[in-house]
């Protein structure tokens, strides 16, 4: 049976995580931890109000997963500000 990664964001709500685990059908997940877009008009860049949410049920549940910002930065400052931003979000740390 085909297993597939999916990419989750607020925009799925709140996710059974353990109903995701036992249908054995998805073999890693790409977490939007990071957006800045209102209305596909770029704006002040924010936390996706369920990061923490699924960040910790795929940990708690051992699946593989990914994160990622959706980023309208035009500057190396203001995209190395955000990746900054999401490692720390990830608990790693950030090098000078």
């Amino acid at each position: 049976m085909p297993r597939t990664v999916l990419d989750v964001s607020k925009w799925q709500g709140s996710i059974d995580w353990d109903k995701v685990k036992a249908s054995g059908l998805v073999s890693g997940v790409m977490i939007r931890a990071m957006g800045n877009s209102k209305e596909g008009k770029p704006s002040k860049p924010y936390i996706d109000p369920f990061f923490a949410r699924n960040y910790a049920e795929c940990t708690r549940l051992g699946i593989p997963f990914g994160a990622y910002l959706y980023s309208y930065a035009t500057t190396v400052e203001e995209a190395r500000s955000e990746a900054d931003h999401v490692a720390r979000l990830l608990g790693l740390t950030v090098p000078e």
